[in-house]
Formats: structure tokens, C-alpha cells, sequence
């Protein structure tokens, strides 16, 4: 059975009242009334499709248009988080990183750039390739890459040496480093330094430094010149050993309770001074970072005539600790 719409019904009935007009008599009033009522409700009903159509278009032209947008914005938000997780291979945070080196952009037998050298007392100069003592970049032993820093050096110092930002008082340094000659369990040795930081740009007289003290894993503070650990750890303790590549961690901190220096090989504690009874000579207190984060350093100087090659890839210093 056929189906009439509303609006055919209306047409219709429209239809038949025509009719009735040309051969009824005239309609009265009422009759009128009710034509112009039945001619405005087709109207409405006509405006009315039009109405559904135009705004179901609309609406669906609206839905697809947020819908685009709506996808846009998600790829552009999760292109966003993307670049935002990203960081350096430590996994931290890149706003947590000071610095970081691979030694991967320098030209072989050069300082890389933003660093500073340190070799045979003098600042960016006397650093040569071959010499008895240097430090400089080169491809003899990389860790990872092509390249590594390269350093030879004993009583007198090779280090690179790089600015800190202003305002800083705490640091946690990543190197990976492979010694020529072990460190710790050395009796007989006086101070060696592997990594520090000093309060005077280019001066070995105002620094901390993280090595080995009397033939143990330790720190030395010039110019107060105080050790630790005390006298009866000298020469024992944990090493380093040589001839293979190690992860070495060193913190310097000054930004929370007594000021610490705390260090690591392959993850594993092998040094903490954190307070005034583990100096040997009794001369500092908690406060024995206070000063000196203007400059970091890294390479070999010994105060035992102690000769060594070393190298080092991959170094990180950063806010918080970076880990191996």
C-alpha cells in the first residue's frame, strides 16, 4: 500500500480545494480562512524539509570539518609530545643537561668546541699530538662512535676544561673512561686527579678534585689541601681497574644539607664524603663546595709523578644523576 508524505497530503488537499472552487459558489468567510490556513501549512511544511536538509548538511559538513580538525589537532598534540620526550641518550630530561659530549663533531687531533684545554699548566696552548702530555680528540680507542678524547699526562696536568653556567651548585657528571694504569689500590700514591671542578678558571689552585688520594678512590680540596677518606683507608678500598672501558659517575653537590661528593663505577658506590670527620686533615667543614662550581674539568694529573693515558666518551653533566 503506497504511503503519502505530509507534504503530498497537503499538495493534495490543496489540489481539491482549487477544484471545489471553480465550481462551488463563493466560499464564505470562514472558507477562506481555512484555505489560507491549509495554503500556510504547506508552506511550512515545504520550509520545513528545506530547513532539515540545509541544517542535516550543515551539520554533517560541520561534523566532518571538526572531525578533521579534531584529528589535525591529535597529530599536531602527539607530534608535540613527541618532540617533547625527546632527549639525549641518558633518557633525562634535556632541560636537566648542562652538557653533553661525544667527541664525535671535533677534527681529529683538535680541543672540541666550547671546551677549553688545560696541558703543561697553560690554558689553549703547548697541546700537541705525540707530546708528553696532551689532550685531544682523536680515534685511537672510541667508546662509542668514531672518536674519543685522547689524554696523556703525569706530573704535569692534560685536561679539558669547560665553563659552568652562573649559578650553579650541583653537578652530575657522566664519563666513560679507560685507564692505562689502575685506580685505587695503589699504595704509595699522593693525589690523583680524574674529574673536578674548580672556583678559578684555569688555575690548579682552587679546585675539587675526584681521583685517588694516597693510593685509595678519593677526593682532595686545594687550597685547604685536605683528603679523604682518613689515613686508615689509604691505599685499599675499591679500584678501577685498567685496560677496559668503565662508566664512571661523579656528583658534586652543594644544593641540599652538608655538601657532598659522591662517585660510582659501573653503578656501584665506590666513594661518598658527606661529612667534616671523613677529611683526613680535619681543615673543611660542610660547606667545601662553596666557590667552586665555575669550571669543569676532566683528564689526568698526577701529584705522585704518577704517568697515565686515558680516555674518555660519552660525558654528560647534568642536574640530576644520569646513570650508565
Amino acid at each position: 500500500m503506497m504511503r503519502m508524505t505530509i507534504h503530498e497530503t497537503g499538495l493534495a488537499a490543496l489540489a481539491l480545494a482549487s477544484l471545489a472552487a471553480c465550481s462551488a459558489p463563493e466560499p464564505s468567510e470562514g472558507e477562506d480562512t481555512a484555505i489560507a490556513t491549509l495554503d500556510t501549512t504547506a508552506g511550512s511544511l515545504d520550509a520545513g524539509e528545506d530547513t532539515e536538509d540545509s541544517s542535516s548538511s550543515d551539520e554533517a559538513e560541520g561534523s566532518t570539518t571538526a572531525g578533521e580538525e579534531s584529528t589535525t589537532d591529535s597529530s599536531s598534540s602527539s607530534d608535540a609530545e613527541s618532540e617533547s620526550s625527546e632527549s639525549s641518550e641518558t633518557g633525562l630530561d634535556p632541560a636537566l643537561i648542562l652538557f653533553e659530549e661525544d667527541f664525535e663533531a671535533a677534527a681529529p687531533d683538535t680541543v672540541p668546541a666550547g671546551w677549553d684545554s688545560f696541558v703543561n699548566w697553560q690554558v689553549n696552548a703547548a697541546n700537541m699530538p705525540g707530546a708528553d702530555t696532551f689532550a685531544l680528540v682523536d680515534g685511537t680507542k672510541p667508546h662509542g662512535g668514531s672518536q674519543s678524547l685522547h689524554v696523556k699526562a703525569g706530573s704535569n696536568p692534560g685536561m679539558l676544561t669547560r665553563p659552568l653556567p652562573p649559578g650553579t651548585t650541583t653537578i652530575y657528571v657522566r664519563a666513560h673512561v679507560w685507564l692505562t694504569g689502575k685506580l685505587g689500590q695503589n699504595p704509595g700514591n699522593n693525589h690523583e686527579t680524574l674529574i673536578g671542578i674548580r672556583g678559578t678558571p684555569g688555575q690548579a689552585s682552587d679546585e675539587v678534585r675526584f681521583g685517588e688520594i694516597k693510593g685509595v678512590i678519593g677526593t682532595n680540596e686545594v687550597p685547604s689541601d685536605d683528603i679523604s677518606p682518613t689515613q686508615e683507608q689509604w691505599g685499599m678500598g675499591p679500584e678501577i681497574t685498567a685496560g677496559e672501558w668503565h662508566c664512571i659517575e661523579v656528583a658534586f653537590v652543594a644544593d641540599e644539607g652538608p655538601h657532598r661528593v659522591e662517585a660510582w663505577s659501573d653503578g656501584e658506590p665506590i666513594h661518598l664524603v658527606d661529612d667534616p670527620s671523613q677529611w683526613n686533615n680535619g681543615v673543611l667543614g660542610t660547606d667545601f663546595l662553596d666557590g667552586k662550581f665555575t669550571e669543569f674539568m676532566l683528564g689526568w694529573h698526577s701529584f705522585s709523578n704518577f704517568a697515565n693515558e686515558v680516555w674518555f666518551d660519552d660525558v654528560v653533566v647534568a642536574l640530576e644523576r644520569v646513570g650508565c
